[in-house]
């Protein structure tokens, strides 16, 4: 069966109804993204491949995966994700750790003199485990969660194992080095914690006590601390680790309220890799303010109407699970904005649906079909 014709079945499925407004959000930045990031890299692709189609077939191919994924996970009982979380969560530690293997891990230099160990390579393919990480995690600790209500009497032990398994993937990821995904990945689990009932008060102490760790992460490792001094003053540093930040700065000045579709500007012929973390700056160069708004109304479309959706979920399970899953998406747009904006240093975070990359679409693409069978499930009733 064809993947349009399988979609059809699931928008009718007798098995309860898919809302149609999150679906058609979906697919409208899942087809609107790959164009935008199309058009961001093309000059780069004819530069360095002789072909501008070089990173669209890519991803396209990336796209058709994650939509076998995605009709696949919106068919899958979800509630016997929270059997294998654990499982899920020991793979995550496996598959993070291989990307320090030599011979199976890809790493690259960075000018900050840093090698990043963030890929494993199979044949012609790559994959990032960090971008996987963050769906173990959400369907680990909302297991957790709802294992620890049935809990009458709670002691260290109770949390002993959780906390050393959630550990070991933070540490796995920050030693990559990933610190962007590590903080998104800790304030999603804070989130759940708080969604579940936990207090406030207690979790503001919690969260207080890891400031000084944070810092010494920051402050105490030298490519982090560079990107401080350059997120501070990034024209002081224009002419080499800045130039990413000038260059997107100066792609929304270009663009002004509604941009030039029709010519290559600045940014598509000099900010680096404009295609992944940066893409929103040619985005922004080529159609403006008033595209940025629309971008960001389908973006918010799809996130208000995500929360409404786990609003009426009866099941605990489900209802942590879905939060966890659109915390995470929302937070990762948010970072990235911040990011090519200037609000946040540099991180690393992709923009869902219009980044360059497998690992991520797929994630988000696996994310949202899970979202998708726990808020249909819920709708029969």
């Amino acid at each position: 069966m064809k993947i349009g014709e399988k979609i059809k079945e699931i928008w009718r499925s007798d098995d309860g109804p898919v809302d149609r407004i999150l679906l058609a959000s979906i697919f409208f930045l899942l087809t609107f993204g790959i164009c935008i990031m199309y058009s961001s890299s093309a000059v780069t692709a004819d530069r360095e491949f002789g072909s501008s189609f070089y990173f669209f077939k890519k991803q396209f191919l990336w796209i058709l995966i994650s939509l076998v994924l995605f009709i696949f996970f919106v068919n899958f009982p979800y509630k016997l994700l929270s059997s294998f979380s654990v499982y899920l969560a020991l793979l995550s530690v496996i598959l993070l750790g291989l990307v320090f293997v030599p011979g199976l891990g890809k790493s690259v230099g960075t000018y900050y003199g840093r090698n990043f160990h963030r890929w494993i390579g199979v044949g012609p393919f790559q994959f990032q485990p960090s971008e996987f990480s963050k769906i173990a995690v959400v369907i680990y600790v909302s297991a957790f969660l709802v294992k620890l209500d049935h809990i009458k009497t709670k002691n260290y032990k109770t949390f002993l194992f959780p906390r050393i398994l959630i550990g070991r993937i933070l540490l796995l990821i920050i030693s990559e080095p990933q610190f962007g995904t590590s903080v998104q990945i800790l304030f999603m689990i804070i989130a759940l914690i708080f969604i579940d009932g936990f207090p406030m008060k207690k979790l503001l102490i919690t969260f207080a006590a890891f400031i000084p760790l944070l810092f010494i992460l920051v402050d105490r490792v030298g490519y982090r601390k560079k990107r401080i001094e350059v997120w501070l003053d990034p024209y002081k540093y224009r002419f080499d680790e800045g130039h990413q930040l000038v260059s997107s700065f100066r792609a929304f000045m270009d663009g002004g309220w509604t941009g030039n579709p029709l010519s290559s500007g600045y940014s598509h012929r000099y900010l680096t890799y404009s295609q992944t973390d940066f893409v929103m700056a040619t985005f922004a160069e080529d159609y403006g303010f008033i595209g940025c708004m629309i971008l960001f109304s389908v973006f918010l479309l799809l996130i208000f109407r995500s929360f409404h959706l786990i609003k009426r979920l009866k099941d605990n399970f489900g209802f942590l699970l879905g939060a966890g899953i659109i915390t995470m998406i929302s937070m990762q747009i948010l970072i990235n904005l911040f990011v090519v904006t200037g609000v946040f240093p540099i991180t690393g975070i992709s923009l869902p649906f219009l980044s360059y990359g497998g690992s991520s679409i797929i994630t988000i693409m696996i994310s949202l079909g899970i979202f998708i069978n726990v808020t249909r499930k819920e709708n029969l009733n």
